[in-house]
């Protein structure tokens, strides 16, 4: 069956978009970005057009990008709130605060028992892929939250060399993101513990991610960074 431009009928409009954009996030969080081909991603989400995923997105990384906008448009939307309720409250440049708007809308993606989630995963692997809004967080309006609490943190390390804030902000990132990613994956392959409570769990997370971003330069970093490259 085809449409009236002989594109395939299954393959049309925005559910087909959206079925091939689960199909993504499920298997890039399961195999990772190079384990799974456009023509595979397509089948899972029942499309008999094995040109489906192609024809909508072109490319690999331009669906990476559709998953993370379907996902972190609420995402944005929350953490632009909790910047702005940071702002009323004369805290914009509280580094708690920075890293809670960071991590809980970001944690509002967790799912839990019976109701699986896959996004966390699916953000360990495609966070460095080339040519995506991950990569350049000022492009899009959906990454303008963390693009605002990025520059912010480093605002706070002024003095120290740029090379060195910029790793601070990919450790901070990525620890977050993992220890999410973790946890995700604990809720749905349950192993002999069980995850601690998820309030206990995001506090103490924000405690030592504080303490990471934060932590002093030690003298054997220091004398390493004032070396020739």
């Amino acid at each position: 069956m085809t449409g009236t431009h002989g594109v395939p009928a299954p393959d049309r409009g925005a559910g087909a978009r959206l079925l091939m954009i689960e199909a993504a996030e499920r298997l890039f969080a399961e195999r990772g970005i190079n384990g799974v081909s456009l023509r595979e991603i397509g089948a899972q989400a029942g499309q008999r057009n094995t040109a489906a995923a192609r024809y909508h997105f072109g490319s690999k990384e331009t669906l990476v990008d559709a998953v993370f906008r379907h996902r972190m448009e609420p995402v944005n939307a929350r953490r632009l709130a909790m910047l702005d309720e940071l702002d009323d409250a004369g805290r914009e440049n509280d580094p708690r605060g920075l890293v809670e708007a960071f991590l809980y809308p970001l944690a509002d993606m967790l799912g839990e028992p019976g109701k699986p989630s896959w996004y966390l995963r699916f953000c360990v692997h495609a966070a460095f892929v080339e040519g995506t809004a991950a990569r350049d967080l000022a492009r899009e309006e959906w990454t303008r939250g963390v693009y605002t609490v990025r520059e912010r943190l480093l605002d706070l390390l002024a003095e120290l060399p740029a090379r060195i804030r910029d790793e601070r902000w990919v450790l901070l990132s990525s620890y977050l993101t993992h220890a999410l990613a973790d946890r995700e994956m604990a809720i749905h392959h349950p192993v002999s513990r069980r995850p601690t409570d998820r309030r206990v769990f995001l506090a103490h997370l924000v405690d030592t991610a504080v303490a990471l971003f934060l932590a002093p330069v030690s003298i054997e970093t220091s004398a390493l960074i004032e070396r020739p490259q």
